[in-house]
């Protein structure tokens, strides 16, 4: 056989050999499924009250010892996702020892704020001078008792009592001693 013949034959079987595979590779059996619409998006956290954000709680003037105010608020808790609620109030509070804080938590259904209409204690939250009330979140006092998480449509009332604590001290009062201005923050973090 001489190289030319060699050479066609060789040029030959490979032309057949590419043949073959490019038809095997269009007459293979095959199937396929699918997996569709998929989508992921995030639960929510919210919370609200009944003063719509934007009232004072409580505000007093020409108290004198044992004077007291009392208020209420409910909170409502409106996010999809469990979470734990904080009460605190951001700032240090102005001359906090000369006035007492009690917050208890509770049932409302009547009463339009901040009055307290059928309040109804379940627990005591806090009950201390008002300048150590916490002032972070981690800090915080539970919104809800034992810590527990609140859910969607979680509702708490709380009850506000501001007392002038007794300063028997010689012309200690001869001015006004204020608390000054103060918030107080309820916030939800998912648990």
């Amino acid at each position: 056989m001489t190289t030319t013949h060699k050479i066609s034959l060789t040029v030959l079987i490979a032309g057949l050999v590419a043949g073959v595979a490019a038809l095997g590779a269009f007459s293979a059996f095959s199937a396929t499924t699918s997996n569709t619409g998929n989508s992921f998006a995030s639960g929510t956290v919210a919370i609200g009250d009944n003063d719509g954000g934007s009232a004072a709680l409580y505000t007093s003037a020409g108290n004198k010892p044992g004077d007291s105010v009392v208020s209420c608020i409910r909170v409502t808790y409106t996010g999809s996702l469990a979470s734990s609620v904080k009460l605190y109030t951001p700032s240090v509070i102005t001359n906090g020892t000369m006035f007492n804080l009690k917050v208890e938590r509770g049932t409302q259904t009547t009463g339009v704020f901040p009055a307290c209409g059928d309040f109804a204690a379940t627990s005591t939250a806090y009950d201390a001078a008002l300048g150590s009330f916490p002032t972070t979140y981690a800090a915080g006092t539970d919104g809800k008792a034992a810590a527990a998480a609140w859910a969607t449509s979680d509702t708490v009332a709380y009850r506000f009592t501001v007392t002038q604590n007794d300063d028997p001290t010689a012309n200690a009062h001869t001015a006004v001693t204020s608390s000054g201005s103060h918030d107080f923050t309820w916030e939800a973090r998912s648990n």
